[in-house]
């Protein structure tokens, strides 16, 4: 007894566009920061506003639920969010420790124009 296995050729699609996704122009890194803090802010103004409903209905408890759940998340987001700065900051500095534009300029002798009229396409950084 013999098993054939067959498969068929995956066709492509021939004109596939790729739609941008949020904050497209920006690295997967700085997008998790953006989302990490648009998290922590629905969750202080999810907290005023359950203090808010627990000040006037008189019941405490489901806030200190609240604040239970959410301290440690938001701790672990402030966490992310400095090493996201530090990687940020480690990319954007040389093995001197000066920043990319300073580098930049000490490699020109602090010049002001010697590579702006060479940059037709693209703007000078």
């Amino acid at each position: 007894m013999t098993i054939k296995i067959e498969r068929k050729k995956k066709t492509q699609a021939k004109h596939v566009k790729k739609r941008p996704g949020h904050f497209a122009r920006l690295g997967f890194t700085n997008r998790l920061a953006i989302y990490i803090m648009l998290f922590l802010a629905i969750g202080l103004a999810g907290g005023f506003y359950l203090a808010l409903k627990s000040i006037t209905t008189g019941y405490t408890g489901a806030l200190m639920c609240w604040t239970v759940v959410f301290t440690p998340i938001g701790t672990a987001c402030s966490i992310v969010l400095s090493k996201i700065v530090h990687k940020s900051e480690v990319e954007n500095s040389s093995a001197q420790g000066e920043g990319i534009k300073y580098a930049m300029a000490k490699a020109n002798n602090f010049s002001t124009n010697s590579s702006e009229s060479s940059n037709i396409d693209s703007p000078p950084i």
